[in-house]
Order: C-alpha cells, then structure tokens, then sequence
C-alpha cells in the first residue's frame, strides 16, 4: 500500500517541535510519512518544497525536497511579522489546490466569527456584546455609559495585543500585557486617550467589548478551556476541559500571559452542587452544539479550543475560539493525555484517506 504523505505547514520549522517530532515518532504504524515545511519554501515554477521529512529509524527529521504532501496540517500562527504576512496567501492559494487535503480549514478573524453566530439561537445568548472598533469616541461612549471596557484585536491570539481601559475619577488607566509583565498607561484626560485609541486603530482592527468580571473569590482571573477533536471516525469529541488562572491583579488567563493550568475537576470542587450542575448543562450545550455550527458556517475543522468565561453572577461567556489550540493547559496537569493528542491527527489523516477514497468511487460511478 502507498504511504500517504501528512506535511505540517509551520511559519519555522522549530515551531511546536516537539509536538510535531511525538506525532511524527508514531506514524509508521499508519503507513504515513511526515514531512514539515514554512509556506514560503514552495518553488512556485516547479512546485517542489524544500523541507524536512521524519525518518523513522534514525527518529530525526532531515533536510530534504519533496511534493505538496495529501494532507496538510496548518500549525501556521499569522500575525503581523514579515514572515506571517508573506506565508498566509500561499496557505490560502494551498487550501485550493486539488491534490491535497486540509486536517482543519481554520476560522476567520473574530469579527467575522462573531457575526456569523450572532443569531444563532442557541449560541447567541454566550456571545459577549461586541463591536468593531471603527473610532475613538465608541470607547469614551462605553467609558461614560458603560463602564471598563476591553480591546481584542481580530487577529489575535494567545492573549497578545488585549487591552483593558478603565476610568477613574481623574484619569484613565489602559492596561496591557507583554509577556508575563504587565504594563500600564495614564492619560489625564479623555482628549489625550482619543488619540491614542486613533494610532492603536491605525495599527491593526481591534474589537471592543465590555469589562467582564471573571475572576474567582480571590480576585484572580481565570478561564475554562474547552478542547474538541474529530476522531478516527470523523466524529466530535470533548478531549478535557482545563482551567487557566492568571495572577493577582492581571486581567488575562492565557499561559503566555503568566497564567498556569488547573485540573478543571480539582477547580470545580469550590463550587457549590447546584453551580456545578449548572455549569455543566451550559458547557453541554456549547460542545455539543459549536464544533457543528462552525462547520456549517465555515469549512471542514479537525480541533477546537473555546475560552469561557464564567462570571461571578452565574454567566457563562464564550471569549474566543481557536481553531489552532494550544495543548499545555492539558499535558501539564493530565500527562496521560499526551498519547492520545500525538496519535489524533494520524488517526484523523486515515479518516480522511478512507472518506476521500470513498468520495472518489462515488465520484466515477
């Protein structure tokens, strides 16, 4: 039987290294052949990339060239940098290319997910209240009417770029991450805060949305990160649910904000047996009805990580949906997972290779 070949698309190739090198380690059982590569290595008069393929006996990757592999798994995180700008039309220009199949197909920006699943009734009700930043005068309205407010920019991820603004009596505190540190910046008035909104806007597109308290008894913010893989069968499942808990005084969760990861089992025993209930039935309805919808809207997905937020009055927030989660919030405090997670995509690349086949057969009769 021929190998079938799975590239993972990556914007360097020591990025997720070792994920990538565990997964790569298992897939000789499944007659797959791993090859990884960045999207600006394809030679676009010949079509060949210029990469690294595992090699199992050796159990290292080498330099090597080779065709646009069957399956591609897109580990791409785009952004901002050179590298990111240039990469993201040629993935685009690879998601239409007839000879290879896509693991996942990815989401849109958050604007676009927003407004997508804006009237869905059933996912409407988690949606935090949300609207595209266009000027500075939105954040000085919510300011005054509504009180703290937060910015997301549309592309971001892992936390990087979310701004709070807050009001005081006498000045207007905005409050950002670099890393673990947190940073702060005063304006004495609202004039000095509108232009800085209007240069942040000129950067990039943000997103405002209000302040929400989502932070435990102790003042620390937290989340609950819900993680959602196809199976061999091409079925939706809930791998874990996990908690993120960010430092005193942060307003962020994420790891790569200064957040640590929680058993979600040992974080729920502070709640009460009605809360857990509760919480539960509502966590329910977003795995079992999301992963779907998204499909539906969207294109073929393989994983999902959805950030909730739950408040201190009960509410249950979806904050973001990543079509390319992260995993540590998982294989820190559930290491017997890590098995699972590195044989999933193997086993989802056969699911694909046995539909495609099938879908070809019907093709020609």
């Amino acid at each position: 039987m021929q190998k079938k070949t799975l590239g993972f698309l990556v914007i360097n190739k020591k990025h997720e290294n070792t994920y990538i090198t565990e997964i790569a380690k298992r897939s000789e059982p499944y007659n797959i052949e791993c090859v990884r590569f960045e999207p600006t290595s394809i030679d676009p008069t010949s079509l060949m990339i210029t990469g690294e393929k595992f090699e199992p006996k050796a159990q290292q990757w080498v330099d090597t060239s080779f065709s646009i592999p069957s399956f591609i798994y897109d580990r791409c995180f785009y952004n901002n940098q050179q590298a990111s700008k240039k990469g993201k039309p040629i993935v685009e220009w690879l998601k239409k290319n007839p000879t290879t199949t896509f693991l996942g197909f990815g989401l849109p920006d958050k604007w676009k997910l927003y407004t997508s699943l804006l009237n869905d009734q059933t996912i409407d009700p988690y949606l935090p209240p949300t609207e595209l930043l266009n000027d500075s005068i939105q954040v000085i309205k919510h300011l005054k009417l509504s009180g703290p407010c937060i910015l997301k920019p549309i592309h971001g991820s892992r936390g990087v770029g979310i701004i709070a603004v807050k009001q005081s009596s006498d000045s207007i505190t905005v409050t950002y991450h670099k890393g673990h540190d947190k940073k702060h910046k005063v304006f004495s008035s609202l004039k000095d805060l509108s232009k800085w909104c209007e240069k942040l806007i000129l950067q990039q597109p943000y997103l405002l949305q209000p302040y929400l308290p989502l932070t435990d008894a102790n003042n620390y913010p937290f989340d609950i990160r819900l993680f959602m893989q196809k199976d061999r069968n091409g079925e939706w499942h809930l791998i874990e649910k996990g908690v993120r808990k960010g430092y005193h005084g942060s307003f962020l969760s994420n790891l790569n904000s200064g957040g640590d990861p929680l058993r979600f089992q040992d974080w729920s025993q502070d709640l009460t047996h009605k809360q857990k209930y509760l919480l539960e039935d509502e966590l329910s309805t977003i795995i079992d009805c999301l992963p779907p919808l998204l499909e539906e809207k969207f294109k073929q997905l393989f994983e999902i990580g959805v950030d909730i937020g739950y408040a201190k009055d009960g509410s249950i927030w979806i904050l973001d949906i990543n079509s390319k989660p992260g995993r540590k919030t998982f294989t820190k405090t559930n290491p017997h997972l890590k098995e699972q997670l590195y044989k999933a995509p193997l086993e989802y690349c056969q699911y694909l290779s046995k539909y495609n086949n099938v879908k070809g057969v019907e093709t020609n009769d």
